[in-house]
């Protein structure tokens, strides 16, 4: 018997384009792997929004039909998701961990059962980030690491959106790409803007910008950090791409945010936890950032004020983005999760 191709996949859910992207990459090899997102609906509870919710569920439930009998295997990106699509999972369904789920959920009363419970049952299992290891490890010691894709655009970035460009002129800014929250290490982030913002001043210092997102943002503004509003990932990819340097976040991960730093060539500091970073997987043997496992966990405000200033003070190019091409491209991705497959006999 031939080996399977894995020609017609259906990915459930879409978090952090990462079904998206791995798909767009398995079309350019043949393969027609389609993407259902999970529905979305009102907030609102008036008779009108109940009666949108329930048009839209029962819209997605019908493409959910559709595209379940066209597609003879189903990978998942949402374990909560089997409350109400669970009938579409199968006997011999993939399983792909973001973060909550496992991190958070399997250890809320309400949810543990069914995380672990799908977890067990699941044919092949992969998480995005190292710091998921810990959490999903103890129910599947055969969980594999698929480092989070990011896109690689051989164009030239497009020009910076224009409230941003209004607000920095002709002067260079540090980005911090990250919302303002706590699992984010939003104390730190906070503290290392009051810093930066201490150490520098006069009419042509870099300006700080951020997000104006998170439960932290407005003490990020309160510090001095000129906030930007979320803005679609094209824009997003823009302001990242046009920044002096970035300042990652501080939960000790390279997320999204941080990988388009790299792939877009500007610096980026950030602290890596070295027992996540320790060489368990080639995405994980020292990424090229400034700080990372050398800074760790416990680098103080002034350390992370150095190393921006000593990059400031260089006129050395750096070049990111073949790292994040080998390891985190959506190519990369797919050569990931199809070796999941085929080692699985899935």
């Amino acid at each position: 018997m031939s080996e399977p191709d894995y020609s017609s996949i259906l990915h459930l859910s879409d978090p952090a384009h990462t079904a998206t992207l791995i798909s767009r990459a398995a079309a350019e090899t043949g393969r027609r792997w389609r993407v259902l997102p999970l529905a979305t609906a009102p907030a609102q509870t008036s008779t009108a929004a109940i009666a949108v919710k329930a048009a839209r569920g029962l819209r997605w439930e019908t493409q959910l039909a559709v595209a379940r009998v066209r597609a003879p295997r189903v990978h998942v990106h949402s374990v909560l998701a089997r409350k109400h699509a669970g009938w579409a999972f199968g006997r011999r369904f993939a399983l792909h961990l973001h973060g909550t789920d496992i991190r958070t959920n399997q250890y809320v009363a309400q949810h543990r059962r069914l995380v672990r419970d799908t977890v067990e049952q699941a044919h092949v299992v992969f998480y995005s980030t190292p710091d998921l290891r810990e959490h999903v490890s103890p129910l599947r010691d055969d969980a594999r690491l698929v480092p989070v894709p990011v896109p690689l655009s051989e164009n030239a970035a497009p020009p910076l959106p224009t409230q941003l460009a209004a607000l920095v002129g002709s002067r260079d800014y540090l980005f911090f790409p990250s919302r303002w929250e706590e699992v984010k290490g939003g104390q730190r982030q906070l503290a290392v803007a009051r810093a930066l913002v201490r150490a520098m001043s006069g009419p042509s210092a870099p300006v700080l910008v951020g997000l104006d997102w998170g439960p932290l943002a407005q003490e990020a503004a309160d510090a001095g950090v000129l906030l930007v509003p979320k803005m679609p990932h094209e824009q997003f990819r823009a302001t990242v791409a046009g920044a002096r340097l970035c300042i990652g976040q501080f939960a000790g991960i390279l997320s999204a945010s941080e990988l388009d730093a790299l792939a877009a060539d500007v610096p980026l500091v950030a602290p890596l936890n070295p027992d996540w970073y320790d060489g368990s997987h080639p995405s994980l043997v020292m990424p090229p950032v400034l700080g990372g496992v050398d800074l760790g966990m416990s680098g103080s405000s002034e350390d992370i004020l150095d190393i921006v200033t000593e990059e400031l003070d260089s006129s050395a190019p750096r070049s990111t983005r073949s790292w994040v091409r080998e390891h985190h491209s959506p190519r990369a991705a797919l050569e990931e999760v199809l070796a999941g497959y085929r080692d699985s006999a899935w």
